[in-house]
């Protein structure tokens, strides 16, 4: 009644004169554009109000300590069928029905969504919601058609009921970049892939991937190993049970791969090197010499982890002579003994000698030191030399370096840990053999490399260390650190004496370390500055050892980088989202800002996107990299994202959520295993994007976000003194607000139409053409008014992807369930060319009218001799 008059054309019924005797005509309504009261919303949260899923739900709550459920807008139980054949909880009960209520805020107040859940057994009609709802007749309409009151109105523009639930079949779409020769075609079901074995898994995901979205590995950049292989070995090692990497039987070189699963990385290491003098044995000179590696292994994950591990550190040892002597290389062989028989005894594993095992055990986010290389060599001099150089520069070196091994596989890698001082006499990495010396470096993978007073400079990097194993440039080793001042035992790294002290030190990237500042965001662990390192202590002095420093875990909920979800399988095909990204491009911002030279540029306080273009872009890179997941429901890199002048839907087929056009999750709340691997997902309340209204929309949307525990107001970039980090203020903050709750976002949606897909919503834009979802900057209260481009809400990449996450596990673009209005005439006897012929008689009839799909083939297909059209309900009107 509030709609404009519905234009139709009449559909004439001669007889068998020629005669018309009679006219029709009808309109089709999508009943899928509206919330399905009869699902949606619950009361499950404190005080009866709607609860949205976040951080410890269900089942995972009692049993993980940091778990949270992964997959935004659906209900965290599992599904079960009810005595009618729907499921006994309702898939989609987080949609936000409270917010069809006008006088709806952030948070669930209303007592609108309580009284039509509780009377829902009413719902036996399209008719009856506003019964249900409480609305007392009579019903008062206004000159436009509109209910008078307005909670009764909002209630019967945007629910519906008695709509059915069907089994469809996942089918990549007809989208725009997909390759023609998979569309059409079932998607791939991530669960079934995640049954198979490991190999054969990540060999497939990545060949479909490159089948189906031919220009997506073009996103690595500089990136050496095989790139779709890696992110489908970190999908897998994601979602699977385990703790265990899943890898190529190498983890370096073109066609290689690690999946990153609950095990710890490197995060820092301290090289001891104790020359112990001379001795003659046998008429030939030897000298004892004492290597000590202490490596800190940082927990990234939000699972406590627990192992065995091994540590590697390879070396070439040079042995240049001094004075009248022939220079030359000190070769493997003429060790006096073979680094197997050294105490304690090594294990030459493949082709590297490998420490003891030790145990590992870290909470979530933890930082701790380890000593698991603890050797003297004895390496022999010759008959006749007065002096020897012993100079353990890893400089032109290709295989030094330092590996971790986790429960029997290699895992992490990083390499060239000594760069010397170019002086090829006395450096700091000799040892002569008339001056008993001693000496420490320490390093952080993935922060800084480079050569000092070398023409290229330095690489500085953010130091994340899930990079590190990619950053293996020959001719750029990591810079040591200045030792000891400069080591962080037992916590988040911070190069505090000679760099963050400085001056201008809070602004230098290789100062320290801030997951805050990748370019995907998160959170600081907090660091106590005044004892970063013992006191007065020196690796000369008895008492120096790291791994006795004071514990300093501080990790909270929310804090890791890496979320695994370890829940054996995949709710939803959003989860590829969290799969870290390991690019490697330039960071330059828009070509004009840079922190090549190691400096955040003003008015910045991340790191960049990756930019399109020659002049302006970030070119692609072998020395830089880190801090990114796959962008699924936020701001794309621009280099990926939509063609420059297309419409916002035409999503290239290098953009990260275009792989939700060719995965999915089967039935994935399915207690059936063959359900969730199978070919069809469920439509249970799920909204046809293209028609549905835009309190609808808002409905998908609404709320807090709940994905981050952490999610806070940054106060200052004047870092704090004691925690060597911005300091913030944590705070709740609702999806993207309007006019009303996540008004903006249903804009952009609607602005955006019609999709082929539900996954090109992630190219929706606001009406300034600024990317909708997961997009801080839209943030009004967050915005720095002196500087434009920053914001202050610092949150997770998995916040920043929640809304997108809801609606997109809520929605669909295509229904099966609609009412058909229709009005019959029967007319005195005219000629066709009558265009008002006398009306004998009317009649006006409404039908529900469900598409039953019926029981479909093996493969998911629809059998056509079971697919029937039924009405549900029908009335005058």
């Amino acid at each position: 009644p509030w709609n404009a008059p519905t234009k139709v054309s009449w559909i004439e019924v001669p007889n068998e004169n020629g005669k018309i005797v009679a006219r029709y005509a009808y309109w089709v309504e999508d009943l899928q554009s509206r919330v399905d009261a009869g699902t949606a919303g619950n009361t499950k949260d404190t005080a009866g109000a709607h609860k949205r899923y976040g951080w410890k739900t269900g089942d995972m709550a009692k049993t993980e300590k940091s778990a949270k459920f992964p997959a935004p807008g659906l209900n965290a139980e599992e599904s079960k069928p009810g005595p009618d054949g729907r499921d006994a909880e309702p898939p989609l009960d987080q949609v936000a029905l409270y917010v069809i209520d006008p006088e709806a805020k952030a948070t669930d107040e209303s007592v609108l969504d309580k009284t039509i859940i509780d009377g829902r057994k009413a719902l036996i009609s399209p008719d009856s919601v506003l019964a249900v709802a409480g609305v007392v007749p009579p019903l008062t309409r206004g000159v436009d058609g509109n209910l008078t009151d307005a909670k009764a109105n909002s209630l019967e523009k945007n629910l519906v009921a008695s709509v059915q639930p069907y089994d469809e079949q996942a089918l990549v779409p007809f989208a725009f970049d997909i390759d023609a020769s998979v569309t059409g075609k079932p998607k791939l079901n991530l669960n079934a892939l995640l049954a198979k074995p490991p190999a054969t898994a990540v060999d497939e995901m990545a060949a479909w991937i490159k089948k189906a979205l031919p220009a997506f590995e073009n996103r690595k950049g500089g990136f050496p190993d095989n790139y779709l292989k890696t992110l489908a070995a970190n999908a897998l090692d994601y979602a699977d049970q385990n703790n265990l990497a899943t890898t190529s039987s190498s983890i370096m070189g073109p066609n290689t791969y690690r999946g990153l699963d609950a095990y710890p990385l490197i995060s820092e290491v301290i090289l001891h090197f104790k020359y112990q003098g001379v001795k003659t044995v046998k008429g030939r000179k030897v000298m004892n010499w004492q290597i000590q590696v202490f490596v800190e292994l940082w927990n990234h994950t939000n699972f406590e982890v627990s192992g065995p591990a091994r540590v590697s550190y390879e070396n070439k040892l040079m042995h240049p002579a001094i004075g009248a002597d022939v220079a030359r290389t000190f070769d493997d062989d003429e060790l006096m003994l073979d680094p197997i028989q050294v105490k304690p005894t090594l294990q030459k594993i493949g082709d590297k000698f490998w420490s003891p095992v030790f145990n590992v055990k870290l909470a979530p986010n933890q930082y701790k030191f380890f000593t698991p290389i603890d050797l003297v060599y004895t390496v022999e001099l010759g008959a006749g030399t007065v002096q020897t150089e012993f100079n353990i520069d890893e400089l032109g070196y290709g295989d030094s370096g330092i590996s971790l091994m986790w429960n029997g596989t290699e895992v992490d890698r990083s390499h060239k840990l000594l760069r010397g001082n170019l002086d090829p006499k006395f450096s700091k990495t000799d040892f002569i053999t008339n001056f008993q010396k001693q000496d420490g470096f320490a390093n952080i993978p993935s922060h800084s490399y480079g050569i000092p007073g070398s023409p290229a400079g330095f690489k500085n990097n953010m130091g994340d260390s899930r990079q590190s194993l990619y950053l293996r440039a020959n001719d750029f080793p990591l810079s040591d650190n200045s030792y000891p001042g400069n080591v962080s035992p037992n916590q988040r790294n911070v190069r505090n004496s000679s760099v963050y002290k400085g001056g201008s030190g809070q602004s230098l990237v290789y100062g320290r370390v801030l997951p805050s500042e990748w370019p995907d965001g998160g959170h600081d662990v907090p660091v106590q500055l005044s004892s970063l390192t013992p006191a007065n202590a020196r690796p000369s002095a008895a008492n120096y050892n790291p791994t006795v420093t004071a514990d300093f875990t501080r990790a909270k909920e929310g804090d890791t980088p890496t979320f695994i979800s370890n829940a054996g399988r995949f709710y939803s095909a959003t989860e590829l989202g969290r799969i870290f990204d390991p690019i490697m491009w330039v960071p330059t911002y828009n070509g004009s800002e840079s922190i090549l030279a190691g400096t955040m540029p003003s008015k910045r306080n991340s790191w960049p996107s990756v930019e399109p273009g020659n002049n302006l872009g970030n070119p692609d890179n072998i020395y830089y990299g880190g801090g990114n997941t796959l962008r699924i429901g936020r701001p794309e890199h621009p280099k990926f994202d939509t063609l420059t002048g297309a419409p916002p839907a035409e999503m290239p087929d290098s953009h990260a959520a275009r792989l939700l056009d060719i995965f999915h999750a089967g039935k994935s709340r399915s207690t059936d295993a063959t359900d969730r691997e199978g070919n069809l997902v469920r439509i249970e309340g799920h909204v046809n994007l293209n028609t549905a209204t835009e309190d609808t929309l808002r409905a998908l949307a609404a709320g807090n976000l709940q994905a981050d525990p952490r999610i806070a107001r940054t106060n200052s970039q004047t870092h704090s003194g004691s925690t060597a980090a911005p300091p913030v203020t944590e705070i709740e903050v609702p999806a993207l607000t309007g006019s009303k709750q996540a008004d903006l976002l249903a804009k952009a949606i609607i602005r955006g139409r019609p999709y082929v897909s539900p996954s090109e919503i992630a190219t929706s834009r606001d009406e300034d053409g600024k990317v909708a979802f997961g997009n801080p900057l839209l943030y009004p209260e967050f915005k720095i008014p002196s500087s434009p481009n920053m914001s202050s809400l610092q949150w997770s990449d998995a916040a920043a992807e929640e809304a997108f996450a809801r609606v997109y596990n809520s929605s669909t673009i295509r229904s099966r369930n609609f009412r058909v209005w229709v009005v019959g005439q029967a007319v005195a006897p005219t000629a066709t060319t009558n265009s008002s012929p006398e009306v004998l008689s009317e009649v006006r009839r409404v039908f529900t009218v469900f598409a039953d799909p019926g029981k479909r083939n093996s493969d998911g297909s629809i059998d056509s001799s079971k697919f029937k059209t039924s009405i549900i309900h029908e009335n005058d009107f």
